[in-house]
């Protein structure tokens, strides 16, 4: 192996690189190149890695809030069902005016259009009922 020295012309000389390639230095910087490009390489992994996971639970998150979003419709509409046959039940032994406002008030919390639809065609049979009803002051 060479000597150092002061002299920049013998350092860097074409001797010199015959030297240092031949020799056990050379392994010593390309281990030096690899570790710093396995460094590199696995910093960018670990970085992707990390916003992938961390994509995935936000994801997980917004999957979870549907489901539960869903879960509370599911039951609020399983409420008014139960709500709507109740007073079904009774239209015919509450007084209309009170079968009215049950029906004005299922309408207000109907989930849907079609359970919208499905008041309005009781609020028919009602009028409908007290319509043929003789009256009381007759």
């Amino acid at each position: 192996m060479p000597v150092p020295s002061d002299d920049a012309s013998v350092l860097w000389s074409e001797a010199w690189w015959a030297e240092f390639l031949t020799s056990p230095a050379v392994a010593g910087v390309a281990a030096l190149v690899a570790a710093a490009i396995s460094l590199v390489v696995s910093a960018r992994r670990i970085r992707a890695d990390r916003d992938l996971a961390a994509e995935q639970h936000a994801e997980a998150r917004r999957a979870a809030d549907r489901l539960r979003a869903q879960a509370l419709a599911d039951a609020r509409a399983e409420r008014w069902w139960g709500m709507y046959q109740w007073t079904l039940a009774r239209l015919d032994v509450v007084d209309p005016h009170r079968a009215d406002r049950l029906l004005c008030t299922l309408e207000s919390q109907a989930p849907g259009p079609a359970e919208r639809a499905l008041v309005w065609a009781a609020n028919d049979l009602l009028a409908m009922a007290t319509e043929g009803a003789p009256d009381d002051d007759a």
